[in-house]
């Protein structure tokens, strides 16, 4: 369908679904050390998804601005929401099993290792999404621009994957931030 505004505030209720309960698989992970843990984890989990969404929707805007691309800031907006929303969905889903494994668990190093191959599903789950539904807002643009935008986001991709990965090992403390 073509790109159409959105209007000022797109529910964004319906669009952060995922971030709330993202904090279940922090609960998961502070299940290992419990106490103030518990509540740091889970609160570092959300935190970490929504600094990422708010560092990307700038640089995303920008960058479909200066190719041109027939995609407005709220459709950006939109799709962002609803990526890191999948990947939150995925992280709550996966919180009991991996609750299970980090208390059970004796090796520290393969806990975290756990966690960690919590984060880099949903991650991925969430940025195919995004690139997914992106590529596809740019198949009505002029070839070049499609072009030119489908390597951004192969190169966005890369971007993002540093910068989650830096966001959780800040605000998690099972990964080493938030002490």
């Amino acid at each position: 369908p073509p790109d159409r505004p959105l209007g000022p505030a797109p529910d964004p209720g319906r669009r952060a679904a995922g971030l709330a309960p993202s904090a279940f698989y922090g609960l998961a992970l502070g299940a290992r050390s419990g106490g103030a843990a518990l509540l740091k984890n889970a609160l570092g989990v959300p935190l970490g998804l929504a600094v990422l969404g708010a560092v990307m929707m700038p640089s995303l805007t920008v960058l479909f601005a200066i190719l041109d691309a027939p995609i407005t800031p709220s459709r950006v907006l939109g799709l962002l929401a609803r990526g890191l929303s999948a990947g939150g969905l995925v992280l709550a889903g996966l919180a009991p099993g991996v609750a299970l494994l980090s208390v059970t668990v004796e090796s520290p190093v393969l806990a975290v290792r756990v966690a960690s191959s919590g984060f880099v599903l949903a991650g991925a789950l969430g940025l195919i999404g995004l690139g997914g539904s992106l590529s596809r807002a740019l198949s009505g643009a002029e070839l070049d621009v499609a072009a030119k935008g489908h390597l951004f986001l192969l190169g966005y991709s890369v971007f993002a994957v540093m910068l989650a990965a830096r966001l959780w090992s800040a605000f998690v403390p099972m990964l080493g931030g938030g002490s």
